[in-house]
């Protein structure tokens, strides 16, 4: 079950209650907004110079590239002049976008009885909304995901939840999962409601005074049961490995996102813009050290970027405690680790924004998510079998 959740734009936020009247915004960072400026600039930057014959040398012309008695039936598919209109295109949209994003903004004071709105679209007049405190259901916690160049990297937010999208109030929002879990917590326990997450069963409600408990702890209190099958078949998605001293768990094949074809699209517009520009003997026997440097910058982005849209993420569960790691095509890195003994949830969590789920793994310091394209009867399964190692 989906439970609408409004898109906050900042990426790094906290809302201080220890002096009221309490005041925050919740604005796009213009560190976040300003590599997109930069390189929207410099592609359209591109496009034009290439456009206006920047990079041709004088008296270039086609029968360099073709023999002079075919030229009349010459009639290239796409020609250079389409690339150089989309490079401007692609690369003005990326700068108007990122102007945009940073004069839209919400503003929110509380005065210790009332949440006061004020939302200030691209277009149109501010908003503004006032909200008894007591009309909010809860803290809510939730991860989404959002794109960062050709990364996809979580976004950790506490907020003020309530029935209406528009008057949900975000309280923290980070990038890093460190002590988030510690946060919604403290959060809980000021404005004194339950702490919510959104869960395969639908909008969770957690007693705070549970909160603290790890899950052996909560296992032995008889709040969760282990109910792992270890004859239930193993799910077709998910690789399961036993070795000496450890168990690894992974999705053995890489499933395709908007976030994916998008970055492909990307990488295509720039490998066709280095093919072409070394079909040209104008730019191809230039000695520029421009030329060079903008195709090498070109390939490194390219190979970069391959590597990261082949990437796996690993669970590898030893003795004491669990380990995160990505699997790239040459290499693997550790990404996070947690012991055992720290854990204190172990959830199937939803990601509002896209209805997707996935697997999270949260101490009172940090949270690990895993196997954020898979079909949620799998992570069911991982859910129960993390559980099962956790706590026996």
């Amino acid at each position: 079950m989906t439970y609408s959740s409004p898109n906050h734009y900042s990426h790094k936020l906290e809302f201080n209650l220890n002096r009221l009247p309490a005041k925050v915004s919740d604005r796009t960072n213009w560190r976040f907004l300003l590599p997109g400026i930069v390189f929207g600039f410099l592609l359209a930057l591109l496009g034009a110079y290439e456009l206006l014959n920047g990079f041709k040398a004088e008296g270039a012309n086609i029968a360099s590239l073709v023999p002079l008695n075919d030229i009349s039936n010459y009639q290239p598919f796409l020609t250079a002049t389409f690339f150089d209109i989309i490079f401007i295109i692609v690369g003005l949209g990326m700068v108007i976008v990122s102007v945009f994003s940073y004069i839209r903004y919400k503003k929110f004071i509380f005065d210790g009885k009332f949440m006061t709105i004020i939302w200030r679209p691209v277009f149109g007049n501010k908003k503004i909304i006032k909200e008894n405190i007591k009309n909010f259901g809860g803290v809510r916690f939730r991860i989404t995901f959002f794109q960062s160049g050709f990364l996809t990297k979580n976004k950790y937010i506490i907020e003020l939840y309530h029935k209406d999208p528009a008057k949900i109030v975000p309280l923290y929002i980070s990038t890093s999962p460190k002590n988030v879990r510690r946060k919604w917590k403290e959060y809980a326990r000021y404005f004194e409601m339950p702490a919510l997450i959104n869960t395969d069963e639908g909008l969770m409600s957690k007693d705070i005074k549970n909160l603290d408990k790890s899950i052996k702890d909560m296992a032995k209190l008889g709040y969760i049961v282990d109910d792992f099958d270890s004859y239930a078949p193993l799910p077709s998605p998910i690789a399961y490995v036993r070795k000496k001293d450890k168990i690894v768990l992974k999705a053995r094949k890489i499933v395709w996102d908007a976030y994916n074809i998008a970055a492909w699209i990307i990488i295509f517009i720039l490998g066709i813009g280095v093919i072409m520009s070394f079909l040209n003997p104008a730019l191809r026997d230039t000695q520029s050290p421009t030329f060079w440097w903008i195709n090498i910058g070109a390939l490194i982005i390219i190979v970069a970027a391959v590597f990261i849209l082949f990437r796996k993420e690993k669970l590898v569960l030893k003795k004491e405690k669990i380990v995160n790691t990505h699997k790239y095509m040459l290499f693997s890195t550790k990404h996070d680790e947690m012991m055992k003994k720290d854990i204190e949830s172990i959830e199937v969590t939803e990601n509002p924004a896209s209805g997707r789920f996935f697997v999270s793994v949260s101490s009172e310091e940090k949270t690990i998510t895993f196997g954020s394209k898979l079909p949620i009867k799998d992570l069911l399964w991982i859910k129960k079998f993390l559980i099962h190692e956790v706590i026996k």
